[in-house]
């Protein structure tokens, strides 16, 4: 096997073993040495890979946000109805991978964007963002949507509805309504706001 190939799976490795090391411990009582102790690697193997914790959080999240902007591009990209995009679109973003990824580390996901990894952080978001706008801009074109309302502004919300905390709150913690329960009201409630008529 070529070095090259070593250092993919170990890359990967490692990835894989952070993401469950996080989910179950929290970003803040992770550290480092427990992807050794996991993997039975040394320390400073890992240090070969990340250069910090944070660099290695980026590396498990950015690709799960570029994913979840793929999907929203190819959903804005189809030829459906706004109505059904927007629920396709809501739905896509909330069993994201980042989404519930973020359910378990929400709080721990302000570091990138206050570390270097911020202005990747913030292109991307802002990408998924636009994401959002194309599907707003479909439902303008078919005259669905309220016109004195701003894209900007609509598309800003729908991010904001898609707060983990809420989730959390509302049907991992308490259990006052499904999974589908909540997709179905957070689209329902963004719809009936945005919806001519």
């Amino acid at each position: 096997m070529s070095k090259e190939k070593k250092y993919q799976i170990r890359n990967r490795n490692i990835l894989e073993t952070a993401e469950k090391l996080i989910k179950q411990k929290g970003y803040h009582h992770f550290k480092m040495s427990d992807i050794s102790d996991e993997l039975d690697i040394a320390k400073g193997t890992i240090y070969n890979h990340y250069l910090s914790k944070e660099d290695l959080l980026f590396a498990i999240i950015h690709p799960k946000l570029q994913k979840l902007r793929d999907g929203l591009r190819q959903m804005a990209e189809d030829s459906n109805s706004f109505e059904e995009t927007f629920r396709r679109v809501i739905c896509e973003a909330i069993e994201s991978d980042y989404h519930q990824f973020l359910l378990l580390s929400y709080s721990d996901i302000a570091v990138l964007f206050q570390e270097k990894n911020q202005k990747d952080m913030e292109l991307i978001q802002d990408e998924i963002i636009q994401e959002f706008k194309n599907v707003l801009i479909l439902g303008i074109k078919e005259g669905a949507i309220k016109q004195e309302l701003s894209v900007d502004f609509l598309s800003h919300q729908i991010l904001s509805a898609l707060n983990p905390l809420l989730h959390s709150l509302l049907v991992i913690d308490s259990a006052i309504m499904t999974h589908e329960e909540f997709v179905n009201q957070t689209t329902e409630l963004l719809l009936s706001g945005i919806k001519k008529g």
